[in-house]
């Protein structure tokens, strides 16, 4: 029998709230319904009746508690919190040799864990999401076997669509699942009512059908965790409150520290160097013991549990219907239904005692999910409401969990803030917490999920907090589109161009609460600015639990109608302003502003022997000053941990340019490395302090020759060099290099200075432009991504992350000319061994002819040779110069062994919007390049710096330890024959 954590409502208050939820549904107006006597669970449910949560198989499960009385002296990790992601921690840390205990302040699966409706689905947008959930559902069952603790029903799942262009989502999401190996099938509305009978399919255009997904019971798994666990070593101690996070300030290179020395638990102090905050909710709390913030909130989610109905049983798969917002759950002959509503309530004031309780449920809210539950299935409305589950949740600004190493507290772990997906995620997240504690970086690419990717600035601002958690909670169940971008917390941080740029329609991206130019509507002018965030108009009044007053719905909105226009999976109305972006680029000159990067300073009298250590390019005696090198930073494993340019001021002075988006990520992984190097050297962010203006294009030395006081000819200023200059009186630093592949220049600004600058930069391109008659235009970043991928540049956390290394990413060059000396640097040892053993996979360039095909290429879709699936592709672009759609991927080596000889004909691509029922992808072939030309010709009178055009020969590329040009583009310049 099972134990319902819950308060249950009595057969006449559920006859009652059938009738109420008939008549709501039936009224014209927004009527709520409010089921006279509902259940109210806000107070504490007692201990026992937790142990066995909905879901439960077997009985319940007492999860015996551990005296807290006798707490060790010191441990290698102390793990905070004992639900399902704190168990899993707590496991794979003692896995990996760390003697570990996990302190739970009440029992376990306390707080959110209990009351979890612990669904899984494996098919996600994100390849390394797709591998997380699927080792935790491998666990389940390994963990079962082990133990002899159930936790896992394969009961399958199904997406259910609407509309067309959510079963092009889905089909996105079936075909990368080939490449894992993912059973899964497009069903028509008549068959996915054959699965399901009880849904009305009426206005169903399709779903997906995974069976191999299913649910987790969150006892039972916590309960199999905590034993193999304790089997192993570790220990789990209940009724155990964190009074006080220990730590120590110091100073490394040159900057303030503090780390992690104990936790006082219990008037006890455990000695520790690691400690793993997975407290959900309750997260800030531990946070600010520590004395850090965290972009974390806490809010009310529930779901409800019907009568019985007629032809539920546990076999049916849980159900999802992203267009309604809702999801069904089966409870034994009963429906768990929840889902997420655009006004949902915060809960600021988070309660430490409040253990295993529910809150009331506000019926107005949830009525927005309901009426979508009858409409999907009508029976629902008939039936009475056996009880409600309202608890708390934790929610993040981009609906994504915060994980790993903290940016300012050494020894501090982020596990937390998991939006309803703790359960299913933690499996896989409590393995790559346990590899980064150990190995210094995880094993997948995670950086989504990376606490690094917030800026401190957006992380620590309340305001912006809060705004994009409730978008991002509103949009849970959103079409993930290519180019959405969010309305909330807009203008956090800005470049000093901002307003000048806005002036001339630029039509801004956020990224890490940057505004970064995205492409000009320059007819429109200033009125594409983002206006203060509405909400969506959800609130009437105040905004739920954070007692502010709720902004009126915008009534008209010129940048989010512009957004909009670019929600699609086929061509956004931008098309013709990207591409006249981009050929500007190729033919005149394109003037970007690159303020987004992140800028630092390494100085000190062991600053050239750390920036060698540091980076896989040669950074000693042999580089002059003055020069540029793209290089990597590698982690032990030879994994690409950043990539970046390095500019040599003097011998003890080096300039880093990072990319905006790994801002925070690359100053931390810098920071850390120092600090381990112990070389003395001093790391700073100058990030604000500069403006970085990119003149590109074939004119662009004539452009800038006549308001620069220095010359730019190729003997002055070769390719990867660096020189000091001024413009209008203001003294600059001027680099040559690219990323869209052409002559161009990077001036690096005092910011203040950086807005004369730019105005005389665009008077000499007026004048330029009238007397030579060549475009030269403001551009965005969605022009340098099509300029990228048509010259072969790499993007990190696209096609190239922690996980790869230069060798399989095609940019050994990075590496090479330092691994034929004896020079140590890390990650030298990983990539002399794969050098020798040779690649078992490789990134290739993919590129379809034929222009503008109705269909794009978005990333994600399978790579296949002789009808074995080999890889997915990353990152794919359309060559708007090139008349191509260009994709890049990793495709592995035949046999899973090292490289061998395959010939380039023997790929294809599948795309999933071909996907017709059940019927096998048409197979696209490609041709296999490491770059694309233009299709324009060339003047013959002009140097261009671009990718230079190489075929890769063989389906896996070269074996490792090839030179530069093994089949991918590289920086660097190429004369004209």
């Amino acid at each position: 029998p099972q134990r319902v954590a819950m308060h249950t409502v009595s057969s006449l208050t559920r006859r009652g709230a059938g009738a109420a939820v008939r008549r709501a549904i039936g009224a014209t107006s927004q009527t709520s319904f409010r089921p006279l006597g509902a259940a109210r669970a806000s107070a504490l449910v007692p201990p026992s009746a937790a142990a066995a949560p909905v879901g439960a198989r077997g009985g319940s499960i007492r999860l015996k508690s551990t005296s807290a009385a006798d707490l060790p002296s010191d441990v290698d990790a102390v793990v905070i919190g004992g639900g399902s992601l704190g168990a899993s921690c707590a496991f794979h840390l003692q896995q990996r040799g760390l003697r570990t205990i996990l302190l739970e302040a009440h029992q376990l699966t306390a707080g959110t864990t209990w009351h979890t409706a612990g669904m899984l689905w494996r098919l996600r947008p994100s390849d390394s999401d797709v591998q997380l959930h699927t080792y935790t559902r491998e666990m389940c069952i390994k963990l079962e076997e082990e133990t002899g603790v159930n936790s896992w029903t394969e009961n399958g799942g199904l997406f259910v669509a609407c509309n067309k262009e959510r079963l092009d989502e889905y089909k996105r999401l079936s075909t990368m699942g080939e490449y894992f190996g993912i059973d899964s099938r497009i069903l028509s509305p008549a068959e996915t009512k054959e699965l399901y009978p009880i849904l009305n399919v009426d206005d169903v255009y399709g779903a997906m059908y995974s069976p191999t997904d299913g649910t987790i019971d969150p006892a039972g798994v916590v309960n199999a965790y905590k034993r193999a666990a304790e089997k192993l070593g570790a220990r789990f101690v209940e009724h155990c409150r964190v009074e006080a996070i220990e730590t120590e300030s110091y100073s490394s290179h040159g900057q303030p520290r503090r780390k992690v020395t104990g936790v006082r638990a219990n008037g006890q102090t455990i000695r520790t160097g690691v400690v793993v905050n997975c407290t959900g909710a309750w997260a800030n709390g531990i946070a600010e013991m520590a004395q850090i913030k965290i972009p974390l909130r806490a809010m009310k989610h529930a779901y409800i549990v019907t009568e019985a109905i007629e032809g539920v049983h546990p076999g049916l798969p849980n159900m999802r219907d992203h267009d309604l917002s809702i999801y069904f759950k089966t409870q034994g002959d009963s429906l768990a239904l929840g889902g997420y509503e655009q006004n949902p309530e915060f809960w600021p004031d988070v309660d430490p005692n409040f253990h295993f309780g529910l809150f009331d449920l506000d019926w107005d809210t949830f009525n927005q999910n309901l009426e979508g539950h009858i409409r999907r299935c009508p029976q629902i409305e008939t039936l009475g409401i056996k009880s409600t589950v309202c608890g708390p949740e934790a929610f993040t600004p981009d609906h994504k969990p915060l994980v790993g190493p903290d940016v300012e507290l050494g020894g501090f772990v982020h596990c937390c803030g998991f939006n309803s997906m703790g359960m299913m995620l933690g499996g896989g997240m409590g393995r790559e917490v346990a590899t980064w504690v150990v190995e210094g970086a995880p094993a997948l690419d995670i950086f989504s999920m990376d606490v690094a990717r917030f800026h401190p600035k957006c992380a620590t601002d309340a305001r912006w907090v809060e705004d994009r958690t409730h978008e991002s909670y509103a949009k849970t169940y959103s079409i993930v589109f290519p180019h959405d971008e969010p309305l909330a917390g807009r203008e956090a941080r800005k470049s000093a161009l901002y307003d000048t740029l806005l002036s001339q329609g630029c039509v801004y991206q956020s990224r890490q609460g940057f505004e970064r130019p995205g492409w000009f509507e320059p007819a429109m002018g200033d009125s594409v600015r983002c206006k203060e965030y509405d909400f969506y108009g959800a609130y009437e009044g105040g905004i739920s639990g954070l007692g502010r007053t709720a902004p009126t719905k915008h009534d008209n909105h010129p940048h989010h109608r512009l957004i909009d226009g670019e929600c699609t999976f086929g061509w956004g109305n931008s098309y013709d302003r990207v591409e006249a972006e981009c050929r500007a680029a190729r033919t005149g000159v394109a003037i970007f502003d690159q303020s987004y990067f992140g800028k630092f300073f390494l100085e000190g009298p062991e600053a050239m022997q750390a920036a060698d250590w540091l980076c896989t390019a040669r950074l000693d005696d042999s580089r002059a000053i003055g020069s540029v090198a793209y290089t990597a930073l590698c982690n032990e494993r030879g994994g690409v941990q950043c990539d970046l340019t390095v500019t040599k001021l003097a011998e003890d002075r080096f300039y880093f340019a990072a990319g905006g988006t790994t801002h925070t990520h690359d100053m931390r992984w810098i920071q850390s490395q120092l600090e381990k190097s112990g070389y003395k050297a001093t790391f700073s962010d100058v990030s604000s302090e500069y403006c970085m203006i990119s003149v590109q294009g074939p004119y662009s030395r004539e452009l800038l020759s006549g308001i620069t006081d220095i010359p730019l000819d190729n003997e002055s200023i070769p390719f990867s060099t660096c020189r000091e200059a001024s413009i209008a009186g203001h003294k600059l630093m001027v680099l040559r290099l690219t990323f869209v592949g052409e002559l161009g220049f990077e001036l690096h600004v005092p910011s203040a200075s950086a807005v004369e600058v730019y105005s005389e930069v665009m008077r000499a391109g007026s004048t330029l432009a009238a007397a030579r008659g060549v475009p030269v235009v403001n551009a965005g970043y969605r022009a340098i991504d099509s300029l990228s991928a048509e010259k072969g540049y790499r993007h990190w956390h696209a096609d190239l992350s922690n996980q790869d290394t230069p060798l399989e990413a095609g940019i050994g060059f990075v590496a090479l000319a330092k691994l034929k000396t004896n020079t140590p640097f890390l990650g030298r040892s990983a990539l002399e061994r794969q050098r020798s053993e040779g690649l078992t996979r490789r990134l290739v360039c993919l590129t379809v002819d034929g222009e503008r095909p109705e269909a794009p290429l978005h990333g994600k879709e399978t790579i296949w040779r002789d009808g074995e699936c080999v890889g997915i592709v990353q990152s794919a672009a359309f060559g708007f110069c090139s008349g191509t759609q260009i994709a890049y991927g990793y495709a592995d080596a035949p046999g899973g062994g090292a490289t061998e000889a395959e010939g380039v004909h023997r790929v294809a691509l599948h795309r999933p919007l071909e996907h017709q029922g059940q019927g096998r992808r048409p197979a696209m072939h490609l041709q296999a390049k490491g770059g694309v030309r233009p299709k324009q010709q060339e003047d013959p009178g002009r140097v261009h710096d671009i990718g230079i055009v190489l075929r890769i020969p063989r389906v896996c590329g070269m074996p490792a330890g090839r030179s530069p040009s093994d089949g991918v583009a590289r920086l660097g310049r190429m004369q004209p024959a």
